[in-house]
């Protein structure tokens, strides 16, 4: 018997735990599996504020947030704070804000500038929403009753109910070394 343990990790755009397992081998069979007795809902939402960005002079259309914090994208279906964006420069009298949608969209972590943004000796900041990508702060505070919990895996592509209601399922045979799980699976068991 093995338990295989789940290796969490944080989706940048939606925050969901993703949840992988490796270390099996092909013909392993699932013989049983440690439900969570609390799942996590998600990651947190964070504001990021003022973070300087470097920009060169002249004429710029896109330029590059720095540091490994990506920004939630604007097409995620998900309900965030816009970007802001504060821009000085040597030919401004003071400091304007930028808004996202408006004078700037955020794809990754890329700025491009609509329209270009020009001048020299630029003093740029910008204030974003993003997913705390660190698991190991994910909040498992969702209550998991095996009596109404379905607990699955993915292998190859393919879902496999290994955990219904209260019924775990035949021991299914992996085909594959590697896979997923959803959040209310901790572990598998399996016959190696």
């Amino acid at each position: 018997m093995a338990l295989v343990t789940m290796t969490t990790t944080v989706d940048s755009q939606t925050g969901t735990p993703i949840n992988t397992f490796s270390g099996v081998s092909a013909g392993d069979v699932i013989t049983g599996l440690v439900l969570r007795r609390k799942m996590s809902a998600g990651a947190y939402m964070k504001r990021l504020e003022d973070l300087s960005v470097t920009i060169s002079d002249g004429s710029q259309s896109s330029a590059t947030i720095p540091g490994s914090i990506v920004p939630i994208g604007s097409a995620n279906g998900k309900v965030r704070e816009d970007a802001t964006i504060s821009l000085n420069s040597d030919e401004l009298s003071s400091a304007v804000t930028l808004k996202e949608f408006v004078d700037f969209t955020i794809s990754g972590s890329t700025i491009t500038f609509t329209p270009a943004i020009t001048g020299t000796n630029k003093v740029v900041t910008i204030s974003y929403s993003y997913y705390d990508q660190v698991a190991a702060n994910l909040v498992y505070d969702v209550p998991v009753s095996p009596s109404n919990t379905t607990g699955v895996i993915t292998v190859g592509g393919y879902n496999i109910i290994l955990w219904s209601e209260g019924v775990l399922a035949q021991g299914p045979k992996l085909w594959a070394t590697t896979g997923t799980a959803n959040g209310v699976i901790e572990a598998l068991i399996t016959n190696a």
